[in-house]
């Protein structure tokens, strides 16, 4: 029995990671480009002849340039499809529908199929973990750095609570309302806190201000620290 042939078209979309797309390219990028270190939204815009409007819309968890991750793809064309938590969760419970039924069709369990289709087992996965990490609310979380202040090259040390527990997390900087650039990748602790070392990396010199970024693997959910004020000269 060929397995890809037994999964429903939604589904193989969400396991492979796209979703249909039939919006036509509107500026010089195409219809997404890479964020690059100190992005805004206002310089993409500029860079790919579009709006601020028009990339907000096409990214709905984009609030601001903060949002942005140096390194990620920005969609620059809106999706007709673009699925929203509670469409994961609808083609999850189709996957695992589709999964029980080729188990049965091959007289196996979910497990031993799963187990024999590790790649298939890990996007499952990740589904999950998108689904659950959606929900999350850190609208309390709080993130202090100590200390607040000092040069390039200092060492501070993080401190988050509030956090998902049990959670990978990425640590992230940039100047303030730019875009932020992964530093290290942590795990909160079972009560939902975060303490780390971090170094305020060379490339920020001639920033003023320093801002960290605590957020999930996938960026659904994010807190910043207050701004770490670069004073004197580089250690």
């Amino acid at each position: 029995m060929n397995l890809r042939h037994s999964i429903p078209v939604s589904l193989a979309l969400v396991l492979l990671g796209t979703s249909p797309v039939w919006a036509q390219p509107s500026s010089p990028c195409g219809d997404a480009t890479q964020v690059n270190r100190s992005d805004t939204l206002s310089s993409i815009a500029a860079r790919c002849d579009t709006t601020e409007a028009a990339i907000l819309r096409a990214n709905p968890a984009v609030e601001g340039s903060d949002d942005l991750r140096v390194g990620r793809e920005l969609r620059l064309t809106a999706s007709a499809t673009q699925p929203t938590t509670e469409r994961l969760g609808s083609l999850a419970r189709e996957a695992g529908s589709a999964l029980s039924g080729m188990a049965q069709n091959l007289t196996s369990s979910v497990d031993n199929l799963l187990d024999k289709n590790p790649d298939l087992r890990q996007r499952l996965g990740g589904i999950g973990d998108r689904i659950n990490s959606a929900n999350v609310d850190v609208s309390k979380a709080e993130v202090s750095l100590t200390p607040g202040n000092g040069t390039v090259g200092t060492t501070v040390t993080l401190s988050a609570k509030g956090l998902p527990a049990d959670t990978a997390v990425v640590i992230g900087g940039g100047a303030p309302r730019t875009a932020y650039e992964v530093l290290q990748q942590a795990r909160t602790a079972a009560d939902g806190t975060l303490q780390a070392t971090v170094r305020i990396p060379d490339w920020s010199t001639g920033q003023e201000r320093f801002v960290l970024t605590v957020a999930a693997e996938q960026a659904e959910w994010k807190v910043r620290s207050a701004p770490f004020q670069i004073t004197g000269t580089k250690l």
